[in-house]
């Protein structure tokens, strides 16, 4: 594998980690996430050879009848600027949200423990959730860009865990319906020449639905077109609102560097990475 492309993500990653670390400094749910999963390279590890076969995705007419009444995919750009919007979770639901399973999981796993010192099998209990988590994770309600991924990124972390009453199958079957409806997004975006508008969205469409093993998401020509949307200084930044710079801080460094937008470029590159192996 090409050295420089190697060096160039390790210089993306050291970014990202010393924005991490100069932002969550003090205790929340928020912070909690990201230490425990989004910053830990243990929990996204396959955990075995099965996670990482391909999937395919059904046919679109396959998952007609399964779409929520009204929903209706983009098919204009005007369509999509209208539909970003809508739905659920919004940033502030994912938090708390993701914050609910934290809370689950950590009940497991001290449960697990005291089974392993006993030598008992674990016992699971059920994944307890507020009625609005409930509702915003729901696959009934309709849900379009950064709302829809961050639900597919709730039922990627769910499908880590273990909880009685939740079957392995439903969380597989709502990451394929999920990243079907994704699916339509990212090719649009394509059709439309990617809007730079548009980019951090679909790096984070491509990373998640390639990380939860769906193929059509690992297309050369979509990580060719990501590669040359790096600056000279290896970084990904938003560049879309009439030719101004947008940065999110005043440091010299983010002026040239999008937090976000090189954290998913850099996990979306090492993720293509790996699977060049």
């Amino acid at each position: 594998m090409n050295r420089a492309f190697i060096e160039s993500l390790q210089r993306k990653c050291d970014y990202v980690e010393s924005r991490i670390d100069s932002i969550f400094t003090f205790p929340s749910a928020a912070n909690a996430i990201v230490s425990k999963l989004l910053i830990n390279s243990n929990f996204w590890q396959s955990f075995d050879d099965e996670d990482d076969i391909p999937l395919r995705l059904p046919e679109p007419e396959a998952m007609n009848h399964r779409r929520p009444h009204g929903r209706h995919p983009p098919s204009t750009l005007r369509d999509y600027l209208r539909l970003l919007e809508v739905g659920a979770p919004s940033e502030e639901q994912s938090d708390m949200c993701l914050s609910e399973l934290l809370v689950n999981d950590s009940e497991n796993e001290f449960n697990a423990s005291l089974s392993r010192a006993g030598k008992e099998p674990p016992i699971f209990k059920p994944l307890l959730l507020s009625q609005g988590c409930s509702a915003a994770m729901s696959m009934r309600k309709k849900s379009f860009g950064y709302h829809l991924t961050h639900k597919l990124l709730f039922y990627l972390i769910l499908g880590k865990q273990r909880f009685s009453n939740i079957e392995e199958d439903y969380v597989a079957n709502a990451k394929g319906r999920l990243c079907q409806e994704i699916l339509r997004e990212s090719r649009l975006i394509a059709e439309l020449n990617f809007p730079e508008m548009f980019r951090d969205l679909f790096m984070e469409q491509v990373f998640l639905c390639s990380y939860a093993g769906f193929v059509e998401f690992r297309n050369q020509s979509w990580i060719s077109e990501v590669v040359g949307w790096q600056n000279a200084n290896g970084c990904f930044k938003y560049y879309y609102q009439d030719g101004v710079e947008q940065y999110d801080g005043d440091s010299a460094i983010r002026a040239v560097c999008s937090t976000h937008m090189s954290g998913v470029g850099a996990a979306l590159l090492g993720l293509f990475a790996k699977l060049q192996f």
